[in-house]
């Protein structure tokens, strides 16, 4: 894929995306900008106000500085600063969705053609109008997007995928890297690379690929495996694969719940996903792992790679973190970080001895001030 041509911001320009107009670069651009001021510059002055005059206030009143990030929550509610970076962040990840919105709609015709024309070759589609869309999908458009992950509303439509592919190299500012794939690279190379380097899998499943951003790199890393890849939302499955067979990699996506794949037991020797458990629900977690162990053959390995827990950052951080929850429609974005996975997968089968988290270094930088910037956790087991 490098030597594929690029966008002036950087974005690889294959045979899907949804490509902006000089102007609508320019405004694209202006967000990018936005938003990378507010997630850096912007709240690390709002965390040295919090600790030079917020903090001190509170403790002088109560005898210690807070340890909750609900408390600072509380505490920040009341600063103009903060109200202000908020709304920002808020405001800048609308006009966000509705820029890449008209950059899509005006070019959705030929996008639905060339994804037609791609169809059988490389990989395969297939798509189950059954598959029912989880009520943590349907509550609310995660992340804002408009179309949410699954909404249909023309015959073939890929607008979820397009919209999601070009808005998240947006909205990271490029630093998932050209093709948004840094998560499944970083699994590859931070984690198996160093710690299976002679691992070679003959059958691979990537759970809710989306547009199929972290699957691809499996394909590249290991030539030999059968690469599945599935997800309940149609629209990202058309696109994914479409993506894909314009890189000329071949992966076999399908619609399926990763709660319940069909899939027979014991198919695969490695079960990942990445960025998948906290868009989900404590009960689907827990399916999830329990359907990992399932469909993992003996001696297979299941890795989940997930934003990292609370535990790895101070409370303030964890407060910053915390606003996606309650302005950025991730209603499970904190939870996921509380819960014991290593207990839930042994739960759901694996053996004690065989699990373990793990932390792991990736490209993107995270929120400003935050101590695990720059690593993705991941939960790891063996059957």
């Amino acid at each position: 894929m490098s030597g594929l041509p690029r966008l002036a911001d950087g974005q690889l320009a294959h045979a899907v995306l949804a490509t902006p107009s000089v102007g609508e670069a320019y405004r694209q651009q202006e967000i990018w900008d936005l938003k990378t001021r507010l997630a850096y510059d912007v709240a690390g002055r709002i965390r040295e106000r919090y600790e030079t005059e917020i903090a001190p206030a509170y403790a002088s009143a109560h005898g210690s500085a807070p340890t909750s990030r609900h408390v600072i929550g509380e505490l920040m509610a009341e600063d103009p600063a903060t109200q202000m970076w908020s709304a920002l962040r808020r405001s800048g990840q609308e006009q966000m969705w509705d820029l890449v919105a008209q950059s899509t709609a005006r070019q959705l015709a030929r996008l639905t053609d060339t994804a037609g024309a791609l169809l059988g070759s490389a990989g395969s589609l297939s798509l189950d109008a059954t598959v029912q869309v989880p009520a943590y999908l349907q509550t609310v458009d995660i992340h804002c997007m408009p179309t949410g992950y699954y909404r249909e509303t023309a015959p073939d439509d890929l607008t979820a995928g397009a919209l999601y592919d070009r808005g998240v190299y947006i909205y990271a500012a490029g630093q998932l890297g050209a093709a948004n794939d840094d998560k499944g690279r970083s699994v590859i190379e931070h984690y198996l690379d160093v710690r299976y380097p002679d691992l070679a899998p003959a059958a691979i499943l990537d759970m809710g690929c989306s547009v199929g951003h972290s699957t691809l790199p499996y394909v590249e890393r290991y030539p030999g495996a059968e690469v599945h890849a599935i997800d309940v939302a149609a629209p990202m499955l058309r696109y994914a694969h479409a993506r894909a067979a314009s890189f000329g990699l071949p992966v076999h996506f399908s619609q399926r719940d990763a709660e319940a794949t069909g899939f027979a037991a014991g198919s695969f020797d490695l079960v990942v996903s990445h960025i998948l458990l906290h868009e989900t629900s404590t009960k689907a977690v827990q399916n999830i792992l329990a359907e990992s162990f399932r469909l993992l053959k003996p001696g297979g390995l299941m890795i989940h790679a997930e934003y990292p827990p609370f535990t790895t950052m101070d409370p303030f951080a964890q407060f910053l973190v915390e606003w996606d929850t309650t302005n950025n429609n991730e209603p499970f974005w904190s939870t996921v970080r509380t819960l014991d996975l290593e207990a839930m997968a042994v739960r759901a089968g694996f053996e004690p001895g065989k699990v373990s988290r793990e932390l792991i270094p990736t490209g993107r930088r995270l929120v400003t001030g935050q101590s695990s910037a720059g690593r993705i956790g991941l939960i790891v087991a063996r059957r």
